[in-house]
């Protein structure tokens, strides 16, 4: 990661105390076109909703990945990170329904079984130092750590960070993973 990159995005998250703000960390992704988008042009158009209701943001590149405990069939993932810095009056659980409406916009159409193909998926990885579990919302994201389509997009903006609760960076979370799954930059 270039000085000027690391700098940028550590600014972003130097303060995530302060009180006028918070720093959020979202995981995007997608598997299936919609209106004749390809996953690729939904997460990155996604992401540009994003950068319209954050204070600032910072966004990863464009991964592609495997599909993790999905059905057979399901084909592969575009994933893209961002950090996020919002307002400190914003609750987790209204940002959470902001996400809901932006993966709406692009088609998402929730169903009881888990690890569908979808048109788009936005987690909170992380909100600020919450830690938090109600039937809704668990903060941080429980698989996060488990994830390398989660993390080696995070670990490319902000390396450093550390979720609530853990004692290990990303980017040495991402190290401690073993290679079972396949997640490649996109050009």
């Amino acid at each position: 990661m270039s000085p000027i990159l690391l700098k940028r995005s550590m600014s972003i998250l130097s303060n995530t105390t302060d009180s006028n703000s918070v720093a959020v960390a979202v995981s995007l992704g997608s598997s299936l076109p919609y209106l004749n988008r390809s996953p690729r042009e939904i997460v990155l158009a996604a992401m540009e909703s994003l950068r319209l209701i954050s204070i600032e943001a910072e966004a990863s590149s464009v991964y592609r990945s495997e599909p993790v405990d999905c059905p057979e069939g399901t084909g592969d993932f575009i994933n893209a990170a961002m950090v996020l810095r919002l307002p400190s009056k914003t609750a987790a659980s209204e940002f959470l329904a902001v996400l809901q409406g932006i993966e709406a916009d692009y088609g998402r159409q929730r169903s009881a079984e888990q690890n569908q193909a979808r048109t788009l998926d936005i987690d909170i990885i992380s909100f600020g130092n919450q830690q938090l579990e109600s039937s809704r919302l668990v903060l941080p994201h429980p698989r996060a750590t488990q994830r390398r389509f989660v993390l080696a997009p995070l670990a490319e903006i902000y390396p450093e960070m550390v979720f609530p609760g853990q004692s290990e960076t990303i980017a040495q979370l991402l190290a401690l993973l073993p290679r079972t799954e396949n997640v490649c930059l996109l050009a």
